[in-house]
């Protein structure tokens, strides 16, 4: 069932470009201070030789990421998310590559990887291999600089069943209706989680997100 689900989520993920950059955000944007402190925050690795973004999506994240680094490998599974990221951000170091996170493997490996709002969708009996692909993508010193949603009560999710199923259901605007991984961690257990599969994770939580840097940790 993962596995269709996932496939599910690409799907969907396919299906919402045209509408996602309306849709992602409440009007006026409430938590642009948030997103701001977590820009500021992600600017401080930088400057970076090479990054790779993960999820990149729309490009709502892709122009701060290629501000830092020399080079950028912006990955997604939806190709139709990133012809959009390539008209929002026309920066020449970006290049894009249609690929799964846990199948992608670069050509030579980065300083720094970032995702925004990827983790949320890898299902918890997956989080291990995901972040094994996670560390062949890093240099020896590189670095993981991550954004997304906190468990918070700003807004309800259609849960298929509960939230410990980690399944929602989503609508578009016209009405097709896809399932998709949701999983809500709280910065402290999932920075438990990482040590116990050797990472090092220094998180901000400032609801409805959190933010931070992750390292492995090295001998």
């Amino acid at each position: 069932m993962t596995d269709e689900l996932l496939r599910e989520q690409v799907r969907y993920y396919r299906a919402r470009a045209p509408e996602y950059d309306r849709t992602s955000r409440p009007p006026d944007d409430p938590f642009a201070d948030l997103t701001g402190a977590a820009v500021a925050d992600l600017h401080r690795l930088g400057p970076v030789e090479r990054a790779i973004e993960l999820g990149a999506g729309t490009g709502q994240w892709t122009g701060q990421v290629a501000a830092i680094a020399r080079e950028v490998i912006a990955v997604d599974a939806a190709p139709e998310t990133l012809d959009l990221n390539a008209a929002n951000v026309r920066a020449s170091n970006v290049a894009r590559v249609v690929a799964d996170a846990f199948e992608f493997t670069p050509d030579r490996p980065a300083d720094l990887v970032v995702f925004s709002a990827l983790l949320s969708h890898i299902p918890s009996a997956r989080f291990d291999a995901f972040w094994e692909a996670i560390g062949r993508m890093l240099t020896t010193t590189g670095r993981v600089w991550l954004f997304d949603e906190s468990p918070h009560g700003l807004w309800r999710e259609e849960w298929v069943t509960d939230p410990e199923h980690e399944v929602v259901e989503r609508t578009l605007e016209d009405g097709r209706r896809f399932r998709i991984v949701k999983v809500l961690w709280d910065a402290s257990d999932l920075a438990a989680r990482l040590e116990a599969i050797g990472w090092r994770a220094s998180l901000v939580r400032r609801d409805p997100f959190y933010w931070g840097t992750v390292t492995p940790q090295r001998d």
